[in-house]
Protein backbone atom coordinates (compact mmCIF):
# COMPACT_ATOMS: atom_id res chain seq x y z
CA UNK A 1 0.00 0.00 0.00
CA UNK A 2 2.63 1.98 0.41
CA UNK A 3 3.83 1.74 -3.09
CA UNK A 4 0.10 2.29 -3.96
CA UNK A 5 0.19 5.88 -2.22
CA UNK A 6 3.56 6.87 -3.82
CA UNK A 7 2.22 6.47 -7.00
CA UNK A 8 -1.24 8.39 -6.16
CA UNK A 9 0.49 11.27 -4.29
CA UNK A 10 2.59 11.25 -7.94
CA UNK A 11 -0.76 11.15 -9.84
CA UNK A 12 -2.17 14.29 -7.60
CA UNK A 13 0.75 16.19 -8.03
CA UNK A 14 0.97 15.72 -12.37
CA UNK A 15 -2.46 16.05 -12.49
CA UNK A 16 -2.92 19.01 -10.30
CA UNK A 17 -0.12 20.96 -11.87
CA UNK A 18 -1.12 19.96 -15.63
CA UNK A 19 -4.49 20.96 -15.10
CA UNK A 20 -3.64 24.35 -13.53
CA UNK A 21 -0.69 24.46 -16.86
CA UNK A 22 -3.97 23.29 -19.04
CA UNK A 23 -6.20 26.21 -17.37
CA UNK A 24 -3.48 28.90 -18.00
CA UNK A 25 -2.82 27.50 -21.62
CA UNK A 26 -6.80 27.31 -22.59
CA UNK A 27 -6.73 31.07 -21.56
CA UNK A 28 -3.75 31.81 -23.17
CA UNK A 29 -5.42 29.63 -26.37
CA UNK A 30 -8.41 32.29 -25.98
CA UNK A 31 -5.99 35.64 -25.57
CA UNK A 32 -4.42 34.77 -28.94
CA UNK A 33 -7.53 33.40 -30.95
CA UNK A 34 -9.08 36.77 -29.66
CA UNK A 35 -5.77 38.87 -30.91
CA UNK A 36 -4.65 37.14 -33.98
CA UNK A 37 -7.92 35.70 -35.14
CA UNK A 38 -8.57 31.85 -36.46
CA UNK A 39 -6.61 32.91 -39.54
CA UNK A 40 -3.66 33.47 -37.61
CA UNK A 41 -4.28 30.38 -35.34
CA UNK A 42 -4.11 28.47 -38.46
CA UNK A 43 -0.81 30.25 -39.50
CA UNK A 44 0.69 29.47 -36.06
CA UNK A 45 -0.35 25.64 -36.56
CA UNK A 46 1.54 25.56 -39.92
CA UNK A 47 4.43 26.74 -38.13
CA UNK A 48 4.13 24.30 -35.01
CA UNK A 49 3.70 21.52 -37.47
CA UNK A 50 7.05 22.20 -38.59
CA UNK A 51 8.50 22.39 -34.95
CA UNK A 52 6.83 20.05 -33.69
CA UNK A 53 8.86 17.77 -36.42
CA UNK A 54 12.27 19.25 -35.56
CA UNK A 55 11.83 18.66 -32.38
CA UNK A 56 10.97 14.68 -32.62
CA UNK A 57 14.06 14.89 -34.59
CA UNK A 58 15.75 16.78 -31.51
CA UNK A 59 14.48 14.05 -28.89
CA UNK A 60 14.95 11.34 -30.98
CA UNK A 61 13.74 8.93 -28.70
CA UNK A 62 15.77 9.92 -25.59
CA UNK A 63 13.03 10.75 -23.15
CA UNK A 64 11.36 7.15 -22.92
CA UNK A 65 15.29 5.71 -22.90
CA UNK A 66 16.04 7.46 -19.96
CA UNK A 67 12.80 7.00 -17.83
CA UNK A 68 13.05 3.30 -18.80
CA UNK A 69 16.86 3.13 -18.38
CA UNK A 70 16.42 4.54 -14.93
CA UNK A 71 13.36 2.64 -13.72
CA UNK A 72 15.18 -0.88 -14.46
CA UNK A 73 18.42 0.65 -12.92
CA UNK A 74 16.49 1.83 -9.24
CA UNK A 75 14.34 -1.46 -9.71
CA UNK A 76 17.55 -3.81 -9.69
CA UNK A 77 19.01 -1.24 -6.64
CA UNK A 78 21.92 0.28 -9.47
CA UNK A 79 22.08 3.86 -8.31
CA UNK A 80 24.91 5.10 -10.43
CA UNK A 81 23.43 2.90 -13.17
CA UNK A 82 20.47 5.41 -13.11
CA UNK A 83 22.97 8.35 -13.07
CA UNK A 84 24.94 7.11 -15.77
CA UNK A 85 22.41 6.36 -17.77
CA UNK A 86 20.81 9.82 -17.66
CA UNK A 87 24.31 11.27 -18.53
CA UNK A 88 24.09 9.01 -21.73
CA UNK A 89 20.43 10.25 -22.67
CA UNK A 90 21.49 13.44 -22.23
CA UNK A 91 24.93 13.20 -24.50
CA UNK A 92 22.49 11.59 -26.75
CA UNK A 93 20.24 14.01 -27.17
CA UNK A 94 22.23 17.08 -27.48
CA UNK A 95 24.48 15.77 -30.30
CA UNK A 96 21.35 15.35 -32.54
CA UNK A 97 19.11 18.37 -31.36
CA UNK A 98 22.13 21.08 -32.07
CA UNK A 99 22.54 19.43 -35.32
CA UNK A 100 18.36 19.78 -35.97
CA UNK A 101 18.57 23.18 -34.72
CA UNK A 102 21.31 23.98 -37.39
CA UNK A 103 19.21 22.26 -39.88
CA UNK A 104 16.35 24.65 -39.35
CA UNK A 105 17.83 27.61 -38.89
CA UNK A 106 19.75 27.47 -42.12
CA UNK A 107 16.24 25.74 -44.14
CA UNK A 108 14.00 28.14 -42.68
CA UNK A 109 13.47 30.02 -46.19
CA UNK A 110 13.24 26.94 -48.35
CA UNK A 111 10.55 25.28 -45.45
CA UNK A 112 8.82 28.57 -45.63
CA UNK A 113 9.00 29.42 -49.55
CA UNK A 114 8.25 26.19 -50.67
CA UNK A 115 6.88 23.81 -48.25
CA UNK A 116 4.59 25.69 -46.44
CA UNK A 117 3.83 28.49 -49.06
CA UNK A 118 3.89 31.22 -46.98
CA UNK A 119 7.01 33.18 -46.23
CA UNK A 120 5.60 35.10 -43.34
CA UNK A 121 6.40 31.40 -41.03
CA UNK A 122 10.48 31.84 -42.19
CA UNK A 123 10.98 34.22 -39.12
CA UNK A 124 9.54 32.27 -36.83
CA UNK A 125 11.19 28.86 -37.76
CA UNK A 126 14.26 30.72 -37.62
CA UNK A 127 13.51 31.98 -34.07
CA UNK A 128 12.09 28.52 -32.35
CA UNK A 129 15.54 26.46 -33.85
CA UNK A 130 17.18 28.17 -30.67
CA UNK A 131 14.65 26.72 -28.31
CA UNK A 132 15.85 22.63 -29.71
CA UNK A 133 19.12 22.33 -27.81
CA UNK A 134 17.12 23.02 -24.46
CA UNK A 135 13.52 21.11 -25.09
CA UNK A 136 16.02 18.17 -25.61
CA UNK A 137 17.63 18.65 -22.33
CA UNK A 138 14.19 19.20 -21.00
CA UNK A 139 12.66 16.09 -22.25
CA UNK A 140 15.72 13.97 -20.78
CA UNK A 141 15.59 15.41 -17.10
CA UNK A 142 11.57 15.04 -17.40
CA UNK A 143 12.33 11.35 -18.11
CA UNK A 144 14.58 11.23 -15.17
CA UNK A 145 11.95 13.04 -12.51
CA UNK A 146 8.87 10.77 -14.21
CA UNK A 147 11.19 7.47 -13.68
CA UNK A 148 12.32 8.17 -9.87
CA UNK A 149 8.83 9.74 -9.39
CA UNK A 150 9.71 12.91 -8.25
CA UNK A 151 7.08 14.67 -10.28
CA UNK A 152 6.42 17.55 -7.86
CA UNK A 153 10.26 19.06 -9.07
CA UNK A 154 9.10 18.18 -12.73
CA UNK A 155 5.93 19.95 -12.87
CA UNK A 156 7.49 23.34 -10.51
CA UNK A 157 9.71 23.16 -14.15
CA UNK A 158 6.77 23.51 -16.02
CA UNK A 159 5.03 25.75 -14.13
CA UNK A 160 7.89 27.96 -14.33
CA UNK A 161 8.16 27.49 -18.04
CA UNK A 162 4.47 27.75 -18.74
CA UNK A 163 4.52 31.26 -16.67
CA UNK A 164 7.93 32.51 -18.83
CA UNK A 165 6.35 31.94 -21.94
CA UNK A 166 3.12 33.64 -21.19
CA UNK A 167 4.54 36.62 -19.95
CA UNK A 168 7.37 37.20 -22.78
CA UNK A 169 4.50 35.94 -25.38
CA UNK A 170 1.79 38.99 -24.05
CA UNK A 171 4.35 41.36 -24.33
CA UNK A 172 6.20 40.06 -27.98
CA UNK A 173 2.06 40.03 -29.54
CA UNK A 174 1.29 42.99 -28.17
CA UNK A 175 4.28 45.04 -29.14
CA UNK A 176 4.81 42.88 -32.59
CA UNK A 177 1.08 42.57 -33.59
CA UNK A 178 0.76 46.51 -35.32
CA UNK A 179 3.44 45.31 -37.79
CA UNK A 180 1.45 42.28 -39.22
CA UNK A 181 0.66 38.63 -38.46
CA UNK A 182 4.28 37.65 -39.39
CA UNK A 183 5.96 39.43 -36.57
CA UNK A 184 3.21 38.29 -34.32
CA UNK A 185 3.87 34.92 -35.06
CA UNK A 186 7.58 35.42 -34.38
CA UNK A 187 6.67 37.09 -30.50
CA UNK A 188 5.14 34.06 -29.76
CA UNK A 189 7.74 31.97 -30.77
CA UNK A 190 10.05 34.52 -29.19
CA UNK A 191 7.83 33.38 -26.00
CA UNK A 192 8.31 29.36 -26.76
CA UNK A 193 12.23 30.00 -26.59
CA UNK A 194 12.08 31.67 -23.49
CA UNK A 195 9.58 29.31 -21.82
CA UNK A 196 12.12 25.94 -22.98
CA UNK A 197 15.20 28.50 -21.60
CA UNK A 198 13.40 28.38 -18.23
CA UNK A 199 12.53 25.19 -18.28
CA UNK A 200 15.68 23.61 -18.67
CA UNK A 201 17.82 26.35 -16.25
CA UNK A 202 15.21 24.85 -13.46
CA UNK A 203 15.65 21.17 -13.82
CA UNK A 204 19.42 21.56 -14.47
CA UNK A 205 19.25 22.17 -10.99
CA UNK A 206 16.93 20.39 -9.26
CA UNK A 207 18.80 17.50 -10.86
CA UNK A 208 21.50 18.30 -9.09
CA UNK A 209 20.52 18.72 -5.95
CA UNK A 210 18.10 15.42 -6.24
CA UNK A 211 21.17 13.18 -7.51
CA UNK A 212 23.03 13.87 -4.50
CA UNK A 213 20.92 11.11 -2.52
CA UNK A 214 21.81 7.69 -5.09
CA UNK A 215 24.51 6.91 -3.24
CA UNK A 216 25.15 3.34 -4.21
CA UNK A 217 27.38 2.49 -6.53
CA UNK A 218 26.50 -0.51 -8.46
CA UNK A 219 26.15 0.41 -12.18
CA UNK A 220 25.16 -1.86 -15.38
CA UNK A 221 27.84 -2.25 -17.91
CA UNK A 222 25.82 -2.60 -21.40
CA UNK A 223 23.94 1.09 -20.77
CA UNK A 224 24.76 2.90 -24.09
CA UNK A 225 23.87 -0.34 -26.31
CA UNK A 226 20.70 -0.54 -23.85
CA UNK A 227 19.91 3.19 -24.72
CA UNK A 228 20.21 2.83 -28.29
CA UNK A 229 17.91 0.27 -28.14
CA UNK A 230 15.03 1.66 -27.24
CA UNK A 231 15.83 5.29 -28.55
CA UNK A 232 16.78 4.60 -32.20
CA UNK A 233 13.67 2.20 -33.10
CA UNK A 234 11.67 5.22 -31.05
CA UNK A 235 13.23 7.44 -32.78
CA UNK A 236 13.39 6.20 -36.22
CA UNK A 237 9.74 5.40 -36.55
CA UNK A 238 8.99 9.09 -34.58
CA UNK A 239 10.90 10.28 -37.70
CA UNK A 240 8.65 8.90 -40.42
CA UNK A 241 5.55 9.26 -38.18
CA UNK A 242 6.50 13.12 -37.32
CA UNK A 243 7.37 13.68 -41.02
CA UNK A 244 4.11 12.06 -42.01
CA UNK A 245 2.16 14.13 -40.12
CA UNK A 246 3.76 17.25 -40.59
CA UNK A 247 3.14 16.89 -44.44
CA UNK A 248 -0.78 15.66 -43.68
CA UNK A 249 -1.13 19.10 -41.49
CA UNK A 250 0.95 21.10 -44.83
CA UNK A 251 -2.19 19.39 -46.67
CA UNK A 252 -4.65 20.33 -45.05
CA UNK A 253 -4.77 23.99 -46.11
CA UNK A 254 -3.88 23.04 -49.21
CA UNK A 255 -6.81 20.76 -49.99
CA UNK A 256 -9.28 23.26 -48.56
CA UNK A 257 -8.16 25.75 -50.82
CA UNK A 258 -8.59 23.11 -53.73
CA UNK A 259 -12.26 22.74 -52.72
CA UNK A 260 -12.98 26.36 -53.13
CA UNK A 261 -12.16 28.34 -50.08
CA UNK A 262 -9.80 31.04 -49.89
CA UNK A 263 -6.37 31.14 -48.45
CA UNK A 264 -7.94 32.82 -45.99
CA UNK A 265 -11.04 30.98 -45.12
CA UNK A 266 -8.78 27.75 -45.30
CA UNK A 267 -6.33 29.14 -42.74
CA UNK A 268 -9.76 30.10 -40.70
CA UNK A 269 -11.15 26.60 -40.60
CA UNK A 270 -7.97 25.10 -40.30
CA UNK A 271 -7.11 26.79 -37.01
CA UNK A 272 -10.74 26.68 -35.66
CA UNK A 273 -10.82 22.47 -35.55
CA UNK A 274 -6.54 22.27 -34.30
CA UNK A 275 -6.45 25.91 -32.18
CA UNK A 276 -10.03 25.99 -30.78
CA UNK A 277 -12.44 22.63 -31.05
CA UNK A 278 -9.11 19.79 -30.20
CA UNK A 279 -7.52 21.85 -27.40
CA UNK A 280 -10.61 22.04 -25.92
CA UNK A 281 -11.60 18.61 -26.23
CA UNK A 282 -8.28 17.68 -24.62
CA UNK A 283 -8.64 19.71 -21.82
CA UNK A 284 -10.08 16.94 -19.55
CA UNK A 285 -6.91 14.33 -20.98
CA UNK A 286 -5.06 16.34 -18.22
CA UNK A 287 -6.08 12.91 -15.70
CA UNK A 288 -4.89 10.13 -18.10
CA UNK A 289 -2.18 11.98 -19.75
CA UNK A 290 -0.70 11.95 -16.16
CA UNK A 291 -1.36 8.64 -15.72
CA UNK A 292 -0.25 7.91 -18.65
CA UNK A 293 3.82 9.12 -17.92
CA UNK A 294 3.35 7.54 -14.93
CA UNK A 295 2.75 3.94 -15.64
CA UNK A 296 5.97 3.79 -18.21
CA UNK A 297 7.86 3.77 -15.35
CA UNK A 298 5.44 1.17 -13.04
CA UNK A 299 5.34 -1.38 -15.52
CA UNK A 300 8.64 -1.54 -17.00
CA UNK A 301 9.80 -2.24 -13.15
CA UNK A 302 7.27 -4.84 -13.16
CA UNK A 303 8.67 -6.43 -15.80
CA UNK A 304 12.36 -6.05 -14.66
CA UNK A 305 11.45 -7.81 -11.11
CA UNK A 306 8.83 -10.16 -13.04
CA UNK A 307 5.57 -9.39 -11.11
CA UNK A 308 3.17 -10.16 -14.37
CA UNK A 309 -0.05 -10.12 -12.07
CA UNK A 310 1.01 -6.59 -10.64
CA UNK A 311 1.64 -5.68 -14.22
CA UNK A 312 -2.14 -6.88 -15.28
CA UNK A 313 -3.75 -5.59 -12.14
CA UNK A 314 -2.63 -2.11 -12.81
CA UNK A 315 -3.66 -2.61 -16.58
CA UNK A 316 -7.08 -3.07 -16.08
CA UNK A 317 -7.66 -0.63 -13.46
CA UNK A 318 -6.14 2.30 -15.22
CA UNK A 319 -8.14 1.05 -18.09
CA UNK A 320 -11.21 0.71 -16.34
CA UNK A 321 -10.69 4.29 -15.03
CA UNK A 322 -9.96 5.72 -18.35
CA UNK A 323 -13.24 4.58 -19.89
CA UNK A 324 -15.82 5.63 -17.77
CA UNK A 325 -14.08 9.22 -17.42
CA UNK A 326 -13.41 8.96 -21.14
CA UNK A 327 -17.53 8.16 -21.82
CA UNK A 328 -18.49 10.87 -19.41
CA UNK A 329 -16.44 13.85 -20.92
CA UNK A 330 -17.71 12.70 -24.25
CA UNK A 331 -21.43 12.85 -23.26
CA UNK A 332 -20.51 16.67 -21.79
CA UNK A 333 -18.63 17.76 -24.54
CA UNK A 334 -21.74 16.64 -26.74
CA UNK A 335 -24.59 18.46 -24.65
CA UNK A 336 -22.77 21.53 -24.06
CA UNK A 337 -21.06 21.80 -27.28
CA UNK A 338 -22.63 24.77 -28.48
CA UNK A 339 -22.51 27.03 -25.38
CA UNK A 340 -18.83 25.85 -24.73
CA UNK A 341 -17.48 27.38 -28.40
CA UNK A 342 -19.56 30.65 -27.54
CA UNK A 343 -18.70 31.04 -23.44
CA UNK A 344 -14.95 29.89 -24.20
CA UNK A 345 -14.20 31.37 -28.04
CA UNK A 346 -17.22 33.51 -28.40
CA UNK A 347 -17.28 31.13 -31.93
CA UNK A 348 -20.28 29.34 -33.09
CA UNK A 349 -17.97 27.33 -35.34
CA UNK A 350 -15.70 25.96 -32.36
CA UNK A 351 -18.96 24.77 -30.81
CA UNK A 352 -19.79 22.80 -33.91
CA UNK A 353 -16.76 21.42 -34.52
CA UNK A 354 -16.32 20.33 -30.67
CA UNK A 355 -20.15 18.27 -31.20
CA UNK A 356 -18.70 16.60 -34.36
CA UNK A 357 -15.47 15.62 -32.65
CA UNK A 358 -16.48 14.80 -29.14
CA UNK A 359 -17.35 11.35 -30.16
CA UNK A 360 -13.89 10.99 -31.15
CA UNK A 361 -13.07 11.58 -27.25
CA UNK A 362 -12.99 8.18 -25.84
CA UNK A 363 -10.56 6.55 -28.50
CA UNK A 364 -8.49 9.83 -27.97
CA UNK A 365 -8.27 9.06 -24.11
CA UNK A 366 -8.10 5.88 -24.26
CA UNK A 367 -5.38 5.38 -27.12
CA UNK A 368 -3.34 8.15 -24.73
CA UNK A 369 -3.23 5.41 -21.64
CA UNK A 370 -2.85 2.14 -23.69
CA UNK A 371 0.61 4.29 -25.61
CA UNK A 372 1.56 4.70 -22.37
CA UNK A 373 1.22 1.41 -21.13
CA UNK A 374 2.92 -0.56 -24.62
CA UNK A 375 5.96 1.83 -23.95
CA UNK A 376 6.13 0.64 -20.27
CA UNK A 377 5.99 -2.70 -21.50
CA UNK A 378 8.72 -2.52 -24.11
CA UNK A 379 6.27 -2.36 -26.92
CA UNK A 380 7.51 0.88 -28.36
CA UNK A 381 8.54 -0.33 -31.73
CA UNK A 382 5.03 -1.45 -32.45
CA UNK A 383 3.01 1.62 -30.79
CA UNK A 384 5.43 3.70 -33.64
CA UNK A 385 4.61 1.12 -36.31
CA UNK A 386 0.80 2.25 -35.24
CA UNK A 387 1.27 5.54 -35.78
CA UNK A 388 3.13 5.25 -38.96
CA UNK A 389 0.99 3.39 -40.40
CA UNK A 390 -2.19 5.85 -39.29
CA UNK A 391 -0.41 8.76 -40.52
CA UNK A 392 0.37 7.29 -44.35
CA UNK A 393 -3.26 6.64 -44.03
CA UNK A 394 -4.44 9.85 -43.01
CA UNK A 395 -2.00 11.34 -45.42
CA UNK A 396 -3.53 9.90 -48.49
CA UNK A 397 -7.17 10.84 -47.54
CA UNK A 398 -6.54 14.09 -46.75
CA UNK A 399 -4.76 14.39 -50.33
CA UNK A 400 -7.70 12.66 -51.90
CA UNK A 401 -10.66 13.62 -50.00
CA UNK A 402 -10.09 17.63 -49.01
CA UNK A 403 -10.39 18.89 -52.26
CA UNK A 404 -13.56 17.16 -53.43
CA UNK A 405 -15.37 17.55 -49.94
CA UNK A 406 -13.59 20.09 -48.44
CA UNK A 407 -13.57 20.15 -44.20
CA UNK A 408 -16.20 16.79 -44.10
CA UNK A 409 -13.29 15.23 -45.99
CA UNK A 410 -10.48 16.15 -43.07
CA UNK A 411 -13.18 14.99 -40.08
CA UNK A 412 -13.84 11.68 -41.46
CA UNK A 413 -10.07 11.41 -42.24
CA UNK A 414 -9.17 12.39 -38.43
CA UNK A 415 -12.37 10.20 -37.23
CA UNK A 416 -11.18 6.73 -39.35
CA UNK A 417 -6.92 7.41 -38.57
CA UNK A 418 -7.55 7.57 -34.82
CA UNK A 419 -9.99 4.48 -34.41
CA UNK A 420 -7.65 2.25 -36.70
CA UNK A 421 -4.66 3.54 -34.27
CA UNK A 422 -6.42 2.76 -31.04
CA UNK A 423 -8.05 -0.64 -32.56
CA UNK A 424 -4.45 -1.91 -33.36
CA UNK A 425 -2.77 -0.40 -30.13
CA UNK A 426 -5.44 -1.89 -27.75
CA UNK A 427 -4.94 -5.50 -29.89
CA UNK A 428 -1.63 -5.41 -29.37
CA UNK A 429 -1.79 -4.89 -25.78
CA UNK A 430 -4.35 -7.51 -25.18
CA UNK A 431 -1.41 -10.21 -26.28
CA UNK A 432 0.70 -9.73 -23.37
CA UNK A 433 -2.00 -8.75 -21.27
CA UNK A 434 -4.91 -10.22 -20.21
CA UNK A 435 -7.40 -7.56 -20.20
CA UNK A 436 -11.11 -7.33 -18.54
CA UNK A 437 -12.97 -4.81 -20.10
CA UNK A 438 -16.51 -6.40 -20.95
CA UNK A 439 -18.99 -5.05 -24.11
CA UNK A 440 -21.57 -5.66 -21.30
CA UNK A 441 -19.43 -2.53 -19.27
CA UNK A 442 -19.24 -0.32 -21.69
CA UNK A 443 -23.31 -0.33 -22.52
CA UNK A 444 -23.40 0.15 -19.05
CA UNK A 445 -21.14 3.08 -19.13
CA UNK A 446 -22.83 4.58 -21.84
CA UNK A 447 -26.74 4.08 -20.30
CA UNK A 448 -25.24 6.06 -17.45
CA UNK A 449 -24.04 9.01 -19.22
CA UNK A 450 -26.76 9.32 -21.57
CA UNK A 451 -29.68 8.84 -18.76
CA UNK A 452 -27.34 11.31 -16.57
CA UNK A 453 -27.73 14.32 -19.40
CA UNK A 454 -31.39 13.30 -19.61
CA UNK A 455 -32.52 13.51 -15.78
CA UNK A 456 -29.71 16.46 -15.52
CA UNK A 457 -31.26 18.50 -18.38
CA UNK A 458 -34.97 17.92 -17.34
CA UNK A 459 -33.81 18.54 -13.18
CA UNK A 460 -32.36 22.07 -14.08
CA UNK A 461 -34.77 22.93 -17.02
CA UNK A 462 -37.59 22.62 -14.45
CA UNK A 463 -35.84 24.68 -12.35
CA UNK A 464 -34.74 27.66 -14.85
CA UNK A 465 -30.73 27.14 -14.48
CA UNK A 466 -29.16 27.70 -17.67
CA UNK A 467 -25.53 28.57 -16.03
CA UNK A 468 -23.18 25.95 -17.68
CA UNK A 469 -20.84 25.14 -15.32
CA UNK A 470 -23.89 24.51 -12.93
CA UNK A 471 -25.22 22.12 -15.68
CA UNK A 472 -21.92 20.34 -16.43
CA UNK A 473 -21.41 19.82 -12.48
CA UNK A 474 -24.81 18.03 -11.92
CA UNK A 475 -24.90 16.11 -14.99
CA UNK A 476 -20.98 14.47 -13.71
CA UNK A 477 -22.91 13.85 -10.11
CA UNK A 478 -25.70 12.24 -11.62
CA UNK A 479 -23.41 9.96 -13.94
CA UNK A 480 -21.54 9.46 -10.69
CA UNK A 481 -24.76 8.10 -8.72
CA UNK A 482 -25.80 6.21 -11.66
CA UNK A 483 -22.27 4.38 -12.02
CA UNK A 484 -22.54 3.44 -8.43
CA UNK A 485 -26.54 2.33 -8.84
CA UNK A 486 -24.99 -0.26 -12.48
CA UNK A 487 -22.10 -1.60 -10.53
CA UNK A 488 -19.39 0.46 -12.36
CA UNK A 489 -18.32 2.14 -9.12
CA UNK A 490 -17.97 -0.52 -6.90
CA UNK A 491 -17.62 -0.60 -3.07
CA UNK A 492 -14.19 -2.22 -3.19
CA UNK A 493 -13.36 0.33 -5.32
CA UNK A 494 -14.31 3.33 -3.15
CA UNK A 495 -12.44 1.09 0.24
CA UNK A 496 -9.09 0.88 -2.08
CA UNK A 497 -9.34 4.92 -2.58
CA UNK A 498 -9.81 5.79 0.61
CA UNK A 499 -7.01 3.09 2.04
CA UNK A 500 -4.93 5.40 0.09
CA UNK A 501 -5.37 8.30 2.44
CA UNK A 502 -5.50 6.24 5.64
CA UNK A 503 -2.46 6.56 7.86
Amino acid sequence: MKRVKLIFLNFLTVTGASLFLRIIGMSFQVYLSQKIGPAGLGLLQLVMSVYYLAATYAISGSRLAVTRLVAEELGTGKERGAKRALKICLGYALSISITVALLLFFAAESIGRHWLGDVRTILSLRILAFSLPFLATCAVLGGYFTAVRRLLKMSAALIAEQVFRIGATVFAVSVLLPKGLEYAIAGIAVGACIGEITSCVFLFFLYRADSRILKNKACSEDLPRRMLRIAVPVALSAYITSFIRTVQQTLIPYGLKKSGATGERALAAYGTIQGMAIPLLMFPAVFLNAISDLIVPELAECQARGHPNRLSYIVNRVLNLGLLSAIGVFGLFFRYSAQLGTAVYQSNAAGYYIRILAVLVPIMYMDSLVDGMLKGIGQQVSSMGYNIFESLIGASLIYLLLPKFGIAGYIFTLMLTRTLNFALSINRLRKFVPLKIKAGGIGKLVFAMVNALIVSNLFLTALGIQWLPLCICVAAGVYYLLLRLLSCITREDLSWFKSIFSP
